[in-house]
């Protein structure tokens, strides 16, 4: 496995661009990059995220949201439109060297969960996978407590019905969905390829890994035995990092973890 860090990680604080920067700095094994505005879904602006990168290899490409409802829409134009839009970041994703592009789903403006469209989902997901598949990469479904992939049981029936469809787990919205997030690795087996990672404590309130109650030894335990080798992404919000000191200090507890005594050693 190898442990990386979100861009996303630096919202609102530094830039893109900036933030590739500082994580290549860091040191980190890997990157997911957030393409957070529409100028940034571009060829060119993703040659120069992977300059600063400095050769940290860029294993995921996570849009900002919004075209998902438009996949498989009722008109014509506004599903052509927002694949037009989904086949950009593809290639930004390509000229990065990533991977898995990371896919929400279908969502409300409410965050509310919505109720679960199977057959919605494999007429937007299986032609994406598609495309994806043309450039070498894969989807990687996320669960997402107020999109449609909110509980294991319907990752296993997207895993049925989309047979080409991998899946991005991300264990703090397991917990807010009210769910495991180790019933999630169980469900998404062999087919995951992507995982996000944070912490929170006994009352829900996020916080840097290390920082809180989770058990990471658990879920390093769970991959290992779905033989899982990829990416362990950090994805903490802007206001959990309160300093380099406590980052690295969080880093380090998870390479403890990853590659302790226990067996479960970075690959």
């Amino acid at each position: 496995m190898q442990l990386g860090l979100s861009t996303a990680a630096f919202y609102g604080r530094l830039e893109t661009e900036e933030a590739a920067e500082r994580i290549a700095e860091l040191g980190f094994d890997c990157a997911e990059v957030f393409l957070q505005s529409e100028s940034e879904n571009t060829k060119a602006f993703a040659a120069l995220v992977r300059r600063n990168l400095q050769g940290v290899p860029c294993t995921s490409v996570h849009p900002l949201g919004g075209y998902e409802n438009y996949m498989a829409g009722r008109p014509a134009r506004q599903v052509r439109d927002a694949f037009d839009h989904f086949q950009r970041i593809l290639d930004a994703g390509v000229e990065m060297g990533a991977k898995t592009f990371v896919y929400h789903g279908r969502n409300t403006p409410l965050l509310k969960p919505l109720p679960w469209d199977l057959a919605w989902n494999v007429g937007a997901v299986a032609p994406m996978c598609e495309e994806a598949a043309r450039r070498g990469m894969v989807i990687g479904w996320e669960n997402v407590s107020w999109c449609q992939l909110t509980e294991p049981k319907r990752v296993l029936e997207a895993r049925e019905a989309l047979p080409n469809v991998r899946f991005t787990l991300d264990i703090k919205q397991a917990m807010r969905a009210g769910c495991d997030p180790i019933e999630f690795v169980y469900a998404m087996g062999d087919r995951l390829c992507n995982v996000h990672i944070c912490d929170w404590q006994s009352d829900g309130r996020l916080c840097l890994p290390g920082e809180g109650v989770f058990a990471f030894e658990t879920l390093i335990g769970a991959l290992k035995e779905v033989g899982y080798a990829g990416p362990v992404i950090m994805e903490p919000y802007l206001r959990l990092i309160q300093s380099d000191e406590a980052l690295a200090r969080s880093v380090a507890y998870m390479r403890d973890i990853m590659e302790g005594e226990n067996g479960y050693e970075q690959d």
